[in-house]
């Protein structure tokens, strides 16, 4: 909400801003207008507008992206207007920058992926849909990193790497080497720990 009023305030795109919420008991939070999802989706079908998903887990944002699709409802974009996104970066629908960010030149950001605040996308990186890139993370240049993916707080990751689908890597770890699917990387150097079973971060 912060991002998307700063945003707002500068571009003036959206008349209203409003969250989408079906366990919040509350009308109103932040100021804004709390609908649960089958208001928003009767508000949708009589005025336009976009949505943007704003959930750290991957698997939800699965989720939550498949709802949005089957309902027809279109995914919006956000960057903040701290960050730093160059001119031949490509970053898909459902995109969110937070602030502080650096958006190198050629990075390809997949549908509903989220970089949360002072990460660093390097030169010809790839990100795969879905995933999330926590805070203070760099991604050195030409590296590339699956879908459904989160790489944790403070991670670094070496120049030209490939990380798998399906992979968590452990907040401060330092990735050296390729990483393969559906495993839980930690450490310095980071390793695969244990398979990523339950795809789930928070629990």
């Amino acid at each position: 909400m912060d991002v998307a009023n700063r945003f707002n305030t500068m571009r003036s795109r959206w008349q209203s801003i409003s969250f989408i919420d079906d366990v919040c008991k509350d009308d109103v939070r932040y100021g804004a207008k709390v609908f649960d999802f089958a208001q928003m989706c009767e508000f949708l079908a009589r005025n336009a507008g976009e949505v943007i998903i704003a959930n750290g887990e991957p698997a939800a944002r699965v989720a939550l992206r498949n709802r949005l699709e089957e309902n027809g409802i279109r995914l919006g974009q956000l960057v903040d207007n701290s960050s730093i996104v160059a001119p031949t970066a490509r970053l898909a629908a459902g995109v969110i920058v937070a602030p502080l960010c650096s958006i190198s030149s050629d990075a390809d950001l997949g549908t509903n992926v989220s970089v949360n605040t002072m990460s660093i996308v390097g030169h010809d990186v790839v990100v795969g849909e879905n995933t999330v890139i926590s805070s203070m993370v760099n991604i050195g240049g030409s590296s590339i990193i699956g879908k459904d993916c989160y790489i944790g707080m403070g991670a670094l990751i070496k120049e030209g790497i490939k990380i798998g689908h399906d992979v968590i890597i452990g907040m401060g770890s330092v990735v050296y080497s390729d990483i393969p699917d559906n495993v839980i990387a930690l450490g310095n150097p980071a390793r695969a720990a244990r398979p990523n079973a339950d795809k789930r971060v928070f629990k």
